[in-house]
């Protein structure tokens, strides 16, 4: 018989029991690349803690595995979402609930976090690709709308993060409205190691509009960020200090964590300091991590797949591959996760020793024959190749860890253990090869029981001792949009027809008076760095005007739509700060310049009006090249 899927939470069963003032609640949330988990701490239903400490045991720390039909009730659910429509059957459309031809966005997770140039530059020549540089031809053939989104990668991971805030909010019901008025609550969210503040501030964006607020939880007390690897840290060490008949870890010595997930791979390394009467570590070194998750081996099994099977097969088997669509977000159709949900067997208990495996591809080329490739539709990934779509993330893995054994050797210390977590962490291959290396240097490899949950367990720790655990992010939002009127090149599709003039010296079509955000409403900020934002302004003037003027700061508060032009929008706008430049001691020829229609000259200056928000103190500089022109610290905030 089959074993029914767990209950959702029941927030109130412990309630009477409980002073009111010693409740408390906190959610953890892992959103990562492949999966999701979420979590309470929680004793038999709510969270609390005592006003004079926090106390808990590990063993109160319990994962949902309640994720609605379809949906296995896995303690983790595939970060996966589709915009198809479902069947007849109701498919959810997300997680494991999709419907047969649904196409799934996957890994969106990466697409926040196009750190650098290059990254940027990939993304828009595949975009371009697939759009057959715009070609109009190609544009009408596809039919209308796509299979898949429009929507950025922040729009996709608040629509999914919606869906799985809708499960948590089934449990939140379940407490009063006067209990979940007076209830203190903390959310811990993980991000991977180096996250960029660009890619934090959407998650935080994607988390708040999701439902993870103030509204829902009127006594939102914050909403902290920890890394994943040591949030999986600070769990392992607790989870091996009092795992019986171990002694893995002493005081003094030194210790790796490596999490290997989906897409990222992050290391940290930390010395015990104590283990009596609470565990305490100290972190050696910084944090390291790459893009070099399991994931990547599966585009190296599709790149290798797509030169077995040829161009045309491919695109049969997987119709909406990145170079043939409009878009840049990755995406998988029923066939590519068919197969790919056969690979990942393959995939998790693939080892060194392991013989040749065979593979079907599913229809519609269930019965393909390439002669000497495939026959009827089965394939051979041979040990060899298998070991080669491995090695490229293997290495990566190992020059993370190498990296910490030097940080800690460097220290004066050395390593004895390396604990393994993660759904990557879970490959046999991988284990094997790690051991393999750091065996001959007397480390231990060692793969915790609660692994695969050790970060989403370890931000509840986070969360509960949030005044005491140290690297902790605090998140507020930004409370308003602040924004500069500038000039911009005209479009017809952008612009209002009324907004249009004509430069007298370029005789370009300019929109006037166009509002511009340099901080956006809601945007991440964070406790240790400020919220940042820039704009460059252009000014101009004769060798007789003045070369000095104003420039003006707009605030906007409303959460409708914000303005766009000037020209209509004066009295929903707030004048947060006016500041002055003056650039009469610079002498002309400094200036870049042109002859306008009269012969006469026109000298042109770029002013960069620099804003920052820390904390509750906003202040703005405006700078013309190294020069700093005028300075602020007191913008109505």
């Amino acid at each position: 018989m089959a074993t029914p899927p767990p209950a959702p939470y029941n927030l109130e069963r412990t309630i009477p029991s409980l002073p009111i003032q010693e409740r408390r609640l906190v959610i953890a949330l892992d959103y990562g690349t492949t999966y999701t988990g979420k979590l309470y701490y929680e004793n038999q239903g709510i969270a609390y803690a005592t006003p004079v400490g926090d106390r808990f045991t590990l063993s109160e720390i319990d994962v949902n595995g309640n994720w609605g039909l379809g949906q296995a009730n896995h303690q983790k659910v595939p970060s996966v979402i589709s915009y198809s429509d479902p069947s007849d059957s109701g498919e959810q459309q997300w997680g494991l609930s999709l419907s047969p031809d649904a196409i799934a966005m996957v890994h969106t997770k990466l697409e926040l976090d196009f750190q650098t140039v290059y990254g940027e530059l990939d993304l828009i020549l595949e975009s371009l690709d697939g759009m057959k540089n715009l070609n109009f031809a190609h544009v009408k053939a596809s039919g209308g709308d796509p299979p898949y989104t429009y929507k950025s990668a922040e729009q996709i991971v608040t629509d999914y993060l919606t869906k799985v805030f809708e499960f948590l909010l089934q449990a939140v019901k379940k407490m009063t409205k006067t209990l979940r008025d007076t209830i203190p609550t903390d959310i811990a969210v993980t991000i991977p190691t180096g996250w960029s503040p660009k890619a934090m501030n959407s998650t935080y964006r994607a988390l708040t509009q999701a439902g993870f607020n103030q509204t829902t939880f009127p006594r939102l007390k914050d909403i902290i960020f920890v890394t994943e690897p040591e949030a999986a840290a600070i769990f392992t060490a607790r989870e091996e200090k009092l795992a019986m008949g171990r002694e893995y870890l002493k005081e003094r010595e030194c210790f790796i964590l490596c999490d290997c997930g989906g897409g990222t791979v992050d290391v940290v390394s930390y010395r015990v300091k104590r283990l009596q009467p609470n565990l305490e570590l100290e972190q050696i070194g910084l944090p390291t991590g790459r893009k070099a998750g399991s994931i990547f081996i599966d585009r190296q099994f599709k790149h290798w797949l797509r030169g077995l099977i040829g161009d045309g097969n491919y695109q049969l088997l997987d119709p909406n591959a990145q170079q043939n669509k409009i878009g840049s977000h990755s995406t998988e159709g029923r066939a590519m996760r068919t197969l790919m949900k056969d690979f990942e067997t393959l995939k998790r208990t693939f080892s060194k020793d392991k013989s040749d495996m065979h593979m079907e591809l599913p229809y519609p080329l269930e019965n393909l024959t390439i002669p000497g490739r495939v026959e009827g539709g089965e394939f051979t990934v041979t040990n060899k190749t298998m070991c080669a779509f491995f090695n490229v993330c293997i290495a990566q893995v190992f020059e993370l860890v190498k990296g910490h054994i030097d940080q800690i050797d460097r220290a004066g210390a050395r390593t004895k253990n390396i604990f393994l977590v993660g759904g990557f962490g879970a490959s046999v291959y991988l284990r094997e090869e790690l051991d393999r290396t750091f065996r001959l240097r007397h480390i231990q490899l060692r793969k915790p029981e609660k692994s695969w949950t050790a970060v989403v367990r370890g931000a509840v720790i986070c969360g509960i001792e949030k005044n005491t655990t140290q690297n902790l992010i605090k998140a507020t939002p930004c409370r308003h949009s602040y924004g500069v009127s500038v000039s911009l090149l005209y479009s017809d599709v952008y612009h209002s027809q009324r907004d249009r003039v004509v430069d007298d010296v370029t005789k370009l079509s300019l929109a006037s008076e166009q509002l511009l955000w340099l901080l956006n409403k809601g945007d991440l900020v964070r406790s240790n760095a400020p919220l940042k934002g820039e704009q460059e302004i252009t000014i101009s003037f004769n060798k007789i005007e003045p070369r000095k003027g104003t420039v003006t700061i707009y605030m906007y508060s409303d959460d409708t739509f914000r303005p766009e032009s000037l020209r209509n929008s004066r009295d929903e706008l707030t004048t947060a700060q006016i500041m002055q430049y003056d650039l009469t001691t610079v002498p002309l020829e400094k200036f870049e310049s042109r002859r306008g229609p009269d012969r006469k000259t026109v000298y042109y200056a770029v002013l960069n009006l620099k804003m920052a928000l820390e904390g509750e103190s906003l202040g703005a500089e405006i700078w013309w090249k190294d020069t700093l022109l005028s300075k602020v610290g007191n913008i109505m905030y």
